[in-house]
């Protein structure tokens, strides 16, 4: 079972290449191979307790033309493995068929239970997912009030993809009757402690999780978390067919890669929650950029299948690592700022955290803690629109970062008149004066080089420019080095620099954070100074003037 996912996983990887080289039809044709063994559009399986599968109606529709049925559970076989703190490194399996060995599975009634749920052509024994299960058990308050079941579907999860969105309806159902089973042997008196963290095909086999245990059983779950729920058959579909916020009490979802199909996306950009995160705009991550070369050197302990995901599915699989880290937490929050839309976020539109007007609310483990708090100050309404929410990140491990709003100040004195305005790209690095002491640790910390704006930009005397930079979270910066890159053409004359070195004339920097207003900090160059191409120019607080 596990060659063939690693097989399949390729032929993915190889898909998401081709993605943006052919056509959508030729697209659809490589999702489609093998060909799935079509059924009568009419024709409705049945599969004991797990109730009834029709494909016609909403499961098949003009734009999501899929006529096959769910395999059966015998064919799909999946296996629901139980991890707990005390047994990390030994799990247990959950057995339908053997209700009496749930009392010897060290579940407390009082537990969390979580359930890690993979995607497409992965299996239960993914590292993302064994991960995910080591930080929520590592991270959970005492010794018996979590337990993690991952679930594996992977006898289910090979192409072809038509084939695995099938197969998802059944395995769903099948995860509701080991809730419902843990529900009866636990006497537990809700499903409230019950959360389902699903990625890609994954999350909507949660949805359909939450569907049969209110249907079948009259329960509700307490918490779906989306990862990059996947796109391709379920954008702009019926409720009933996707992940959608009726199907837990709270659903929480982070998209990373809602690029369309033919960019290689595989994420929907739907929204679907009560919440819904949209981290560098919902695609095209930082450090999802990278060479092949260099993802292989990145790499070198890792199999060829998880390094050719991490080339080509790199957006995708973002989400994933974004929610562990949201788990392990920190200092750093992931803090998301509700927006009208991501450029408007970028544009510094939509004010700070404790600016009236503005929401905002950590994404990933901790977003139901903050929704539950917004509610209850009336900041967020049930019965408004779903809010949305957009942060930046960094392009490697850790991935937290600050939102730093930069204003630049060029100077107007008569020095920086005369030289005229130049076009460049200009970076920032903060610094924290004071040493940090504690834990062995007394290094001053500073932030990596934050580029001003992505491209060349042109700069001109008397005039502010303003942007928003993610850099590592600071508690007290105190100075900063810029840095000035020239861009210079070789056939433009205007351009060249021979007498004199590039430079541009700063009046001052302005530091503010959309996290918390206590950081603002006013920066200067010595006598308003030049800003030199190729030096590190220190900017101060006791440099200005006021």
């Amino acid at each position: 079972m596990y060659v063939a996912n690693t097989t399949g996983g390729l032929m993915l990887q190889t898909m998401l290449y081709l993605a943006n080289h052919t056509s959508r039809a030729a697209v659809n044709t490589l999702i489609d191979l093998p060909p799935a063994p079509k059924s009568d559009i009419n024709e409705v399986k049945c599969f004991g307790v797990y109730g009834c599968f029709p494909i016609n109606g909403p499961w098949n529709t003009v734009t999501r033309t899929i006529s096959v049925h769910p395999q059966k559970p015998s064919e799909i076989e999946p296996h629901f493995t139980l991890h707990t703190k005390s047994s990390l490194d030994q799990p247990k399996y959950i057995d339908l068929n053997d209700p009496d060995a749930v009392q010897g599975l060290a579940i407390s009634r009082r537990a969390k239970i979580y359930l890690i749920v993979h995607g497409y052509l992965e299996s239960g024994t993914m590292p993302w997912m064994l991960e995910m299960a080591e930080a929520l058990l590592t991270h959970c308050p005492a010794e018996d009030e979590c337990a993690v079941i991952l679930v594996d579907w992977g006898g289910g999860s090979s192409p072809p993809y038509v084939q695995a969105v099938a197969n998802i309806r059944l395995v769903g159902a099948i995860t509701a009757h080991v809730i419902h089973l843990l529900y009866e042997e636990l006497r537990l008196p809700n499903l409230d402690n019950v959360h389902i963290i699903g990625h890609s095909l994954g999350a909507h086999l949660s949805g359909y999780a939450g569907t049969h245990l209110q249907r079948d059983f009259g329960l509700k779950l307490g918490r779906i978390s989306g990862l990059d729920p996947a796109a391709p058959l379920f954008t702009d579909t019926d409720p009933i067919v996707r992940l959608d916020r009726s199907d837990a009490h709270f659903v929480d979802v982070i998209h990373t890669d809602a690029n369309p199909l033919m960019k290689g996306g595989l994420g929907i950009i739907q929204r679907l929650g009560h919440v819904d995160f949209y981290p560098n705009g919902g695609f095209d991550n930082p450090g999802c950029d990278k060479k092949l070369q260099d993802v292989m050197k990145s790499n070198r302990k890792a199999t060829l299948f998880t390094t050719m995901q991490e080339f080509l599915g790199c957006n995708h699989i973002r989400s994933e690592q974004y929610y562990t880290e949201t788990i392990v937490g920190g200092k750093c929050p992931f803090l998301g700022i509700s927006c009208d839309s991501f450029d408007s976020f970028k544009d510094v539109k939509c004010g700070s955290c404790e600016e009236p007007g503005s929401i905002c609310m950590r994404m990933g483990f901790h977003s139901e803690q903050d929704y539950r708090k917004h509610l209850a100050r009336g900041v967020v309404k049930s019965e408004d629109a779903p809010p949305v929410f957009y942060l930046m990140t960094g392009d490697r491990k850790p991935f937290c970062r600050q939102h730093y709003k930069i204003t630049v100040r060029v100077s107007s004195h008569d020095e920086s008149n005369l030289h005229g305005g130049e076009v460049g790209t200009l970076s920032i690095r903060l610094h924290e004066d004071h040493k940090r002491i504690g834990n062995g640790n007394n290094n001053k910390r500073s932030t990596e080089r934050m580029k001003f704006s992505p491209k060349a930009m042109y700069f001109e005397p008397g005039f502010e420019y303003t942007s928003l930079v993610p850099g590592r979270d600071l508690h007290e910066p105190g100075h900063a080095t810029v840095f000035w890159e020239y861009q210079t053409n070789i056939l433009n004359p205007l351009t060249w620099r021979i007498l004199s070195s590039p430079r541009i004339y700063l009046e001052y920097i302005l530091i503010e954070s959309l996290e918390s207003s206590d950081l603002y900090l006013k920066l200067c160059p010595l006598h308003e100074g030049a800003i030199l191409s190729g030096a590190e120019n220190v900017l101060h607080t006791k440099y200005c003037k006021d």
